[in-house]
């Protein structure tokens, strides 16, 4: 009888210590980092998440801005916050695995395995576009000007060693083009560019291009039309196997309570399940994409893999 009593009172106490702490959380708002400007892809699915978790989640998810170097500075400061349950990023790839594979020796960032991935929210293939008043009409066109001109055609991005970089570097390996890339640091920079003549073309995220007014798409690098722009050839159907694509998702800090972690991954999959979630993801040129964080880990990884391939047949890592 006694041991039972010790029993009841060992569970009473795992009871009072542990649940408790649980049902508190979370008990003040959650920051979500962005780490590129307002107005981009990344922008749009994130404030979609603080809009619909509103009712799901009982504190409000707080969007902020961390912007710079493609993307660098704010995934160097996620792997740095502290890891209390209320700092969230935002992660885009091949963004993350591109920066430390390419970053020189002894130079500080993160590391993409500091990223503990939550999960993928969506798909945004990578589209060739330029302004309506180019004077390049297809994609022939233009990569036959890039390759008798080398270097004269200055290509958007946003900015060096992102997804964006990475396209072009494959657009110029498929082609034989050679391209001078202008790096801006988010869609919502790259596109006034463009439409303004400071660049000719812009290697981009279908989002930014299906949000914009006077832009035309030349290719879209998926395998087959794409939903939500059928009347953009792929690069399938001009002749060039070339998949490229952007997983934006989210991710926590290294040591990030498992509890908070297993909340929110569980929270944010009923989110992203809500039809008028998915209505306004689409609505913002994005295709909805959840997985969870074992999923979106493989993804990283898989992304990791096709990233380091590139890099290596374009001499840049050994």
């Amino acid at each position: 009888m006694k041991t039972f009593y010790a029993l009841l009172l060992a569970l009473g106490i795992c009871l009072g210590f542990t649940f408790p702490a649980m049902a508190e959380y979370p008990a003040k708002p959650i920051m979500l980092m962005t780490a590129f400007n307002a107005g981009g892809g990344s922008d749009l699915s994130h404030r979609l998440i603080e809009k619909f978790a509103k009712g799901v989640i009982p504190q409000p998810i707080v969007v902020t801005y961390k912007a710079g170097a493609g993307g660098e500075i704010g995934w160097t400061w996620l792997v740095g916050a502290k890891a209390d349950g209320y700092n969230i990023g935002g992660v885009d790839l091949p963004h993350i695995v591109l920066q430390p594979m390419l970053r020189p020796e002894g130079q500080p960032g993160y590391k993409t395995e500091q990223l503990n991935p939550l999960c993928c929210l969506v798909f945004d293939p990578d589209i060739l576009i330029v302004s309506e008043k180019s004077p390049f009409k297809s994609f022939g066109e233009l990569i036959e000007y890039a390759k008798a001109n080398p270097g004269k055609v200055k290509a958007a991005t946003v900015g060096k060693l992102t997804g964006d970089h990475i396209f072009l570097m494959n657009v110029e390996k498929f082609t034989g083009a050679q391209f001078t890339q202008v790096p801006y640091p988010g869609g919502s920079k790259a596109a006034p560019a463009l439409l303004g003549g400071e660049v000719d073309c812009y290697f981009a995220s279908t989002s930014n291009f299906l949000r914009m007014q006077g832009a035309r798409g030349l290719a879209i690098a998926t395998k087959d039309r794409y939903e939500l722009c059928p009347d953009v050839p792929t690069m399938n159907e001009l002749g060039y196997k070339l998949e490229s694509a952007k997983y934006r998702g989210l991710a926590t800090p290294p040591n990030f309570p498992a509890e908070a972690q297993a909340y929110l991954e569980a929270a944010l999959a009923k989110v992203c399940a809500d039809p008028e979630y998915q209505e306004g993801v689409r609505g913002a040129g994005l295709l909805p994409y959840y997985k969870d964080g074992k999923a979106f880990g493989e993804i990283i990884e898989q992304e990791k893999e096709k990233a380091r391939k590139t890099l290596k047949e374009q001499g840049l890592i050994q």
